[in-house]
């Protein structure tokens, strides 16, 4: 799909996946719209950092987004789609990002940053997110 020059993209996602994911309605381009609440979002983002083939640098970021603003994550979908507890499947992010190098970090997000958060990302996106995954398991902000 082509879009005109200036416009923004949007990205859409539907799932027939039910793990009791909560939903709020909003305004958008004079359209109602459902959308998933960010505990649930945060939560299915945790989940495809370890559950893709391969990890992706933007799961990487995301998460670090998330948890950059101290948002909630809903306990439930994690623990019933990676069938750990909470504090189990972050500790397995830590050792995996741990393992990790920085080199290559921007690939796949590089284009869409200005070059203060490059630098960023380069130099602290993985050891920040691994401290921040830390204090997520240990003081796990929950919202149900």
């Amino acid at each position: 799909m082509k879009y005109g020059v200036g416009e923004h993209k949007i990205k859409v996602e539907i799932s027939k996946r039910d793990f009791g994911d909560t939903y709020h309605m909003e305004r958008l381009l004079g359209f109602s719209v459902k959308l998933m609440d960010k505990q649930n979002m945060f939560a299915h983002k945790l989940c495809a950092m370890l559950d893709r083939n391969e990890i992706t640098n933007r799961d990487i970021f995301d998460c670090w987004f998330y948890m950059e603003r101290r948002t909630p994550v809903n306990r439930r979908i994690v623990e019933t789609r990676m069938k750990q507890t909470l504090e189990e499947y972050l500790q397995r992010c830590i050792d995996y990002l741990s393992k990790m190098s920085d080199k290559g970090m921007l690939n796949g997000l590089g284009e869409l940053m200005d070059p203060d958060m490059k630098q960023f990302v380069k130099a602290n996106l993985r050891k920040e997110t691994i401290q921040l995954l830390e204090f997520y398991k240990a003081y796990p902000i929950e919202c149900c």
